[in-house]
């Protein structure tokens, strides 16, 4: 009799679940249609079923046409009940038609499972739990269809058991790739859109922007071939839901046009604020997800982005940047752009953000990548700067090959840079064009080149690198003189910076027949000698200067057989002159006939060892 009367009481309460078995919601992962201030769907499954909203125990939505909560429970069950806690202080009447939805399918969320039951009326502060007799499903959804209101549980508690079945692959394959997007607005960086979060307003912290481009996007790089089956799109929910109006999302293997030429799996025509909706995509296959905005200037904003597919057994395609790993060089330097801003794997285009090189104002400014190795080159792709400026790069030109002479800006061409949109990247094509170099250079005239990304790709050639180690780094030097603390070493410190002031170039006092010696250790037969030359003032100082090279130090080297004379170095340039082996330990330069002052802001040196032909400098 007492058990009886326990039991009929626990009826009344509603708290029957815990006789029907374990809650097996509480292991459970859970999300929902968007999020009214701290209330998380977690807070449905914490296992407290106090009602009162300002305890802190129930989840709650934003005012969403059709709001829906979402409990994964990680593997199909054949669920025996679904018990909800409603809320007690207020609104209990919110809940009225919500619907309780099993299935294993992601559709719409997961909203269009089977119905399991329909809550047509339910008492404030209670529980009550509803039977769906063995339901087979992963998920486990409760929704409110057909209006807009907000959604609110107290607790959600799941009975049931394994159905034995494994669960279908829906695991988010976003999660583990990397991303990047056309431009960045703010903080709002392209991560933000795959941290697993769908907070869907702005100020939350969690939404990717671009600034307003045309044609913005946004990648998503899978590193493998997926057959991606569907994506999931969170739209921002406190204001200008329309602009993602006529986005595409697009599935493929090639970085053409930045990804968005590949196929399109879907068009986003219309789209609530704040929800999620998912597109099929039935299997294509592709390593790169994009969502592309076309045809205008907008800002492309994303909250979360899930991906669901299975590998696709195929092999990614080669698209590594072997930009990255590379050196990099540059004509000139204006303030702190230093070249390797140019390979940071940032495409931020806005210049105050420092992430874009830049040059001075030279004739023929040049920018050079050494891949340390020759490569077939297949593509380079280019972001261009935003905030300004953007037509100084037309006219550029893009050179592949394994020569240093004239910096690399001799070698062969790949493609000619007729223009670049502002803050866009653009791919080129050079078709497996054999190089260790890939330089770009503005060509017949006076100008400043800035670069905010570049991007190559391609596969090691196979052969062997051309001897181009520069052989002066690793010598001894002197000079006639020492003008303050302008150092001799200084010609041989790695650093092309031209400005006097900067502190890479060397000075002697103003002599007659001033000198700089370099003492390779051993003899050499030198094939180059580069010399760059002062930028700030002074450049024609060096005009009539003699390279000499031999293995004398009569007259401290400058009696040496002579590789050149100097007739003029634009201010700034580095100069290349041939010496053809000429054989000798010392390299001398030297202006003779005169009082001057002789200033070498670098000297670098390529040759083999004499008599030596097994001991070729490796490419450095």
């Amino acid at each position: 009799m007492a058990t009886s009367v326990v039991f009929i009481l626990l009826v009344a309460l509603g708290q029957t679940s815990g006789l029907s078995g374990k809650n097996i919601a509480k292991g459970g992962k859970v999300t929902q249609s968007s999020l009214y201030g701290k209330a998380v769907p977690e807070r449905a499954i914490d296992g407290n079923r106090a009602s009162n909203w300002f305890q802190g125990s129930c989840s709650t939505t934003q005012r969403d046409k059709n709001p829906w909560w979402q409990l994964d429970l990680l593997r199909s069950y054949k669920v025996n009940t679904v018990t909800i806690t409603i809320r007690r202080d207020c609104c209990q009447k919110r809940i009225h038609g919500a619907e309780i939805r099993i299935g294993n399918s992601l559709k719409n969320n997961g909203n269009d499972n089977p119905r399991c039951a329909v809550i047509s009326y339910a008492e404030r502060g209670t529980s009550k739990t509803f039977e769906c007799r063995g339901m087979e499903g992963r998920y486990v959804n409760i929704v409110i269809p057909g209006r807009r209101e907000h959604l609110t549980l107290c607790e959600v508690e799941v009975t049931g058991q394994p159905s034995g079945k494994k669960a279908p692959n829906v695991k988010n394959i976003a999660k583990g790739g990397k991303v990047t997007q056309s431009s960045l607005y703010g903080k709002a960086v392209p991560e933000r859109a795959i941290d697993g979060n769908r907070a869907s307003n702005w100020f939350q912290g969690s939404c990717s922007t671009t600034q307003r481009d045309k044609n913005p996007w946004w990648q998503l790089d899978l590193l493998r071939s997926y057959k991606v089956n569907t994506v999931t799109i969170t739209i921002r929910r406190d204001c200008c839901q329309k602009r993602i109006h006529g986005a595409e999302i697009r599935i493929g293997n090639s970085l053409k046009n930045n990804g968005n030429d590949n196929p399109r799996c879907a068009v986003i025509s219309y789209a609530e604020r704040g929800t999620s909706k998912t597109f099929e995509c039935h299997g294509m296959e592709g390593r790169y997800v994009n969502i592309v905005i076309p045809g205008r200037r907008e800002h492309l904003t994303l909250c979360e982005v899930e991906v669901t597919g299975q590998p696709s057994g195929k092999k990614a395609p080669n698209v590594i940047n072997i930009a990255k790993g590379g050196k990099v060089a540059q004509s000139s330097l204006y303030g702190k752009a230093v070249p390797e801003r140019a390979i940071d794997g940032s495409r931020a285009s806005n210049w105050p953000q420092g992430s874009c090189t830049h040059t001075q104002r030279d004739t023929n400014p040049w920018w050079r990548l050494d891949l340390l190795r020759p490569y077939k080159v297949n593509t380079v792709t280019i972001t261009n700067r935003k905030d300004c400026c953007h037509k100084r790069i037309n006219g550029a030109e893009i050179r592949i090959g394994n020569s240093l002479h004239n910096n690399g800006n001799a070698n062969p061409r790949c493609a000619v840079i007729t223009s670049i949109l502002a803050g866009e990247s653009k791919t080129f094509e050079c078709h497996g064009m054999e190089g260790r170099y890939v330089n770009i250079e503005i060509p017949g005239r006076q100008e400043f080149l800035t670069l905010c990304e570049v991007e190559v790709t391609g596969q090691p050639s196979g052969k062997k690198a051309p001897n181009v180690i520069n052989i002066a780094k690793g010598g001894k030097v002197a000079q006639s003189s020492l003008y303050g603390k302008a150092v001799p070493e200084r010609a041989i410190d790695g650093s092309r910076a031209s400005n006097w002031p900067q502190g890479s170039c060397t000075h002697t006092q103003r002599d007659t027949n001033p000198w700089w010696r370099l003492d390779l250790l051993r003899p050499y037969k030198v094939n180059t000698v580069t010399i760059t030359n002062r930028k700030d003032c002074c450049h024609k100082r060096i005009n009539g200067a003699e390279i000499r090279i031999g293995n004398s130090l009569h007259n401290n080297g400058n009696a040496n057989p002579r590789c050149a004379v100097i007739t003029s170095i634009l201010a700034g340039e580095s100069k290349t002159f041939e010496c053809h082996g000429m054989e000798g330990r010392y390299v001398n330069i030297e202006i003779p006939g005169r009082q001057e002052f002789l200033t070498l802001c670098e000297v670098e040196v390529t040759g083999i060892v004499a008599n030596s032909p097994d001991h070729m400098c490796l490419v450095g």
